[in-house]
């Protein structure tokens, strides 16, 4: 039975004003509030406590997620040149960690937001371990400048792409750089690029929550960001950190898909969950966002990807490259649906769950 917003708002009487609670959510249980209060960043935890200690003795309340938003009084800073003039919507592509299949979702998603007709880019982020130009047969693109100095992306499978690996000498297979310089590079690789006119640049991150997710977010103005994860419980926490990361740096969060999410035997059809199942739907229905996609463990899509064809080229009748359509079709919904809100501005929060 649904708690009665009237309820949450009266526990929070005397603690908070009512302008200061800015967004009030409860489905199932689970209450997600932003307040917009004044408190220093050391005191915003006990602060958070407070108010879950409030809204847990309201009748039927599960989970309290709280988060703080900057306080009415703040200005909004002044609009600025959108430093990618030529390119409609950045959407990003993040994990909270590494081996979900980012990189295959971010390649494959791009590719099919190009066959529908949209002009489409491709960036990879991932500093480390950049892995776009073996994915999509773009390796041996030599990066060269523009007339006005700006790097000319590789054109493959009717997406631009540019990766950290066409700056690289073909011998270093590593790169050791502190946290702020990768933040640095993001920030050259997304607006010293020529990039033209683009209906969608889909920015491929590097797993976790650090610097280039931020860097990215204080550089453009982003449509929205696609979670990936496993369907195993055990990455349920990393991808609630992912989605968490998202919303602290005010970009929204168009969905989650669920990669791996079960393999379909070739002889007998038969359907085993090896990875288990459900944390891609249990983050969705936690945060109140669309499950973008399942994503079957596909024997065709490793291979593919070594050889430069995604699965959605090398086999684009298959039930894997539909998957990926679908994806992209809830993209583009999703992104349609919030563009009348305007580009998030970053703000730093702390967000504390119950």
């Amino acid at each position: 039975m649904s708690v009665p917003e009237e309820a949450l708002r009266k526990a929070l009487s005397g603690l908070l004003k009512p302008e200061q609670v800015t967004e009030m959510k409860e489905k199932n249980g689970k209450v997600l509030v932003t307040v917009a209060v004044d408190v220093p960043m050391g005191e915003k935890p006990a602060f958070a406590d407070q108010v879950k200690t409030r809204l847990r003795e309201v009748g039927g309340v599960k989970d309290v997620f709280v988060s703080f938003a900057p306080p009415p009084r703040a200005a909004a800073p002044p609009a600025q040149a959108h430093p990618l003039p030529g390119v409609k919507h950045v959407i990003a592509v993040g994990a909270g960690k590494g081996g979900v299949g980012k990189s295959t979702v971010a390649v494959n998603l791009a590719i099919a937001l190009a066959q529908e007709g949209m002009k489409v880019g491709l960036l990879d982020a991932d500093i480390y371990g950049p892995s776009a130009a073996i994915m999509t047969g773009t390796s041996e693109h030599k990066a060269q400048g523009d007339a006005h100095q700006r790097v000319v992306p590789a054109m493959k499978h009717g997406i631009r792409i540019i990766s950290m690996a066409f700056l690289l000498p073909k011998d270093q297979s590593a790169v050791v750089w502190r946290g702020p310089m990768v933040g640095k590079m993001v920030t050259q690789l997304l607006t010293g690029v020529a990039w033209g006119e683009l209906d969608y640049l889909v920015v491929d991150l590097p797993p976790g929550t650090g610097d280039a997710v931020l860097s990215l977010s204080q550089s453009v103005p982003l449509s929205g960001a696609v979670v990936v994860t496993t369907p195993q419980d055990v990455a349920l926490l990393d991808v609630l950190k992912a989605i968490e990361m998202f919303r602290a740096v005010k970009v929204p969060v168009l969905g989650v898909v669920e990669n791996m999410a079960g393999f379909t035997c070739p002889k007998c059809g038969t359907l085993t969950p090896i990875f288990l199942e459900g944390a891609g739907r249990k983050a969705a229905e936690r945060f109140d966002l669309p499950l973008l996609g399942t994503l079957p463990l596909d024997a065709a899509v490793p291979p593919g990807g070594d050889r430069g064809s995604p699965i959605i080229v090398e086999a684009p009748t298959g039930g894997t490259a539909q998957a990926f359509r679908e994806i992209a079709k809830g993209v583009r919904t999703r992104v349609s649906e919030i563009e009348k809100e305007g580009p998030g501005q970053f703000n730093l929060e702390w967000s504390s769950g119950a």
